[in-house]
């Protein structure tokens, strides 16, 4: 019977022939790998969806308190308007790379799974860097209108510079949590779940 270790060298075999407790090993090195790589992308869909909550939360806040005041009003439902999209292609797409496994079958086998894997997070962050690059310069928008009407007396209109500028630091800021953000839970865990891929493809044994 072949060792852990020779499944280990032998990527592009069959594994139907060894005994269940000899897969299953094999299988959860896979995993813990894979795991490994793609703990940061849930991480950010726990984050993400956090925030999420409390931005329709604080638009929920302003559309009850200035009910009368149509500029906010339209602004804060506007911004919730916006994020629904983003939530739910965001619970819709991590829902599926959640429940991803390893099936032992003739047609399912473990080169498949790590496929699946990056094909969902390939599809999601490219989703998200789309929807993101007309999203946050319009939120940012959003977001300032309604700290100057709510908190600076006279509003944008009374001080249009102090505006520009708080917009113009806001999506720098953005966008540069955005991009550590990204090569955190995206790029990173990609281009990790590739090199596997590759290794898979070549034969080369796995480094835990």
């Amino acid at each position: 019977m072949s060792t852990l270790d020779e499944y280990k060298k032998q990527w592009g075999q069959s594994f139907c022939e060894s005994t269940p407790y000899d897969q299953l090993a094999f299988q959860k090195v896979i995993k813990k790998r894979v795991n490994q790589h793609t703990r940061s992308s849930m991480q950010y869909f726990w984050a993400s969806f956090a925030f999420q909550i409390l931005i329709y939360a604080l638009c929920g806040h302003l559309v009850i308190r200035y009910w009368f005041v149509m500029p906010i009003l339209l602004l804060s439902l506007t911004g919730i308007i916006l994020y629904i999209p983003f939530t739910v292609m965001l619970l819709k797409k991590f829902k599926r790379f959640a429940v991803v496994t390893i099936v032992s079958n003739e047609t399912s086998s473990i080169y498949e799974y790590l496929l699946e894997k990056q094909r969902l997070l390939e599809n999601f962050f490219r989703f998200k860097k789309q929807y993101e690059f007309f999203l946050i310069p319009l939120i940012s928008a959003i977001g300032v209108f309604l700290v100057f009407a709510i908190y600076v007396p006279g509003g944008v209109q009374a001080f249009p510079f102090g505006a520009v500028i708080t917009y113009l630091i806001t999506l720098l800021s953005c966008y540069l949590a955005i991009r550590a953000e990204n090569y955190k839970s995206f790029v990173g865990p990609l281009a990790q779940i590739k090199d596997i891929l590759s290794e898979y493809e070549t034969g080369a044994s796995p480094q835990e």
